[in-house]
């Protein structure tokens, strides 16, 4: 009870200093997912994305794991690379390959022990052995086993994902998904989950298929989950955020230490609420991940944070 009535005092201490935060908190409900090592300078970027409005505001959002379901039940949900590299329409080659090149790693790029400079040879290795294994097997993929894949996969959308997206359309706010997965099945996913709206734009990396629709080849450069900062300053992908010079605030959300510098192509960005989504290992990882994001959700499969903050963007604005 000493315990109940000291946490209840510190809610009460905050919310006279945070009032936004505390707002965001009560709406949104699970206040014990939410966690903040910085208050007021959490309070400071909300009351700037508020006071700027829906015109000044995009969105800036991993795909994998994050706009996706990490799990559902305690079943872990497919990745983009996960559902072709696991499915019957590849050769038991391609699984096999991809089971093994997960295993040496997948743990090597959630070591939080490592820098991102110290992971990113291995990041590109894996990825060029990856795409190498489908290149070389027999038969290649075809561009139209890519749509029949995505209506198969287990990727499952955040719970309110499909509002989070809609309201970001109707109020026309751009929304970027910077993804280290496959762009190919990342698309054709939100075809199936009718949200591939005209203001989503995706960046990552595409299978490219020749004129009998067989795959050929991949794009370059190869976009890991830590190079994103650089993937968005690429040639390719600069006339977009020229375009969005007039949205200097950002939404930003990942489930990677990776994804933390995923607005590094925002033109004299202003305010960038970085939100992270904590999946697993949560007592190992999560002294890290409140280093880097504002705000650090953990085991939350929804969206119901962020559509809180943008009630209060969009509406407390008008």
């Amino acid at each position: 009870m000493v315990l109940r009535k000291g946490l209840l005092y510190q809610l009460m201490s905050w919310a006279k200093m945070t009032p936004l935060v505390d707002q965001v908190l009560k709406a949104y409900g699970r206040s014990e997912q939410v966690k903040i090592q910085n208050l007021e300078h959490t309070e400071k970027l909300l009351r700037s994305l508020v006071s700027s409005g829906p015109q000044s505001l995009q969105v800036i959002t991993d795909f994998d794991a994050t706009l996706s379901r990490y799990h559902v039940n305690g079943k872990k949900c497919e990745s983009s690379y996960g559902v072709i590299a696991h499915s019957p329409l590849v050769t038991k080659k391609v699984k096999d390959e991809a089971i093994e090149l997960f295993d040496k790693y997948y743990p090597i790029e959630i070591n939080v022990s490592m820098t991102a400079e110290e992971k990113t040879p291995y990041m590109i290795e894996w990825y060029e052995k990856s795409h190498d294994s489908f290149l070389s097997s027999s038969p290649r993929l075809k561009l139209s086993q890519i749509t029949e894949m995505a209506k198969d996969a287990h990727v499952i959308l955040r719970d309110n994902s499909h509002k989070l997206l809609k309201t970001l359309h109707k109020a026309n706010i751009p929304a970027l998904i910077l993804s280290a997965g496959m762009g190919n099945l990342v698309e054709e996913i939100l075809k199936v989950n009718s949200v591939n709206l005209p203001n989503v734009k995706v960046i990552a990396n595409f299978m490219k298929f020749d004129e009998t629709g067989t795959l050929k080849e991949f794009s370059e450069p190869v976009v890991h989950v830590y190079n994103k900062n650089e993937a968005v300053l690429h040639d390719d992908h600069t006339a977009y955020f020229e375009n969005l010079k007039s949205r200097p605030n950002v939404i930003l959300m990942g489930d990677s230490l990776g994804d933390v510098n995923m607005a590094s192509g925002v033109q004299e960005a202003s305010a960038v609420l970085k939100i992270g989504f904590l999946n697993t290992h949560f007592e190992e990882h999560l002294p890290a991940y409140m280093e880097s994001y504002d705000v650090v959700l953990v085991d939350d499969q929804s969206m119901d944070f962020i559509n809180s903050i943008l009630d209060l963007v969009i509406y407390d604005a008008n």
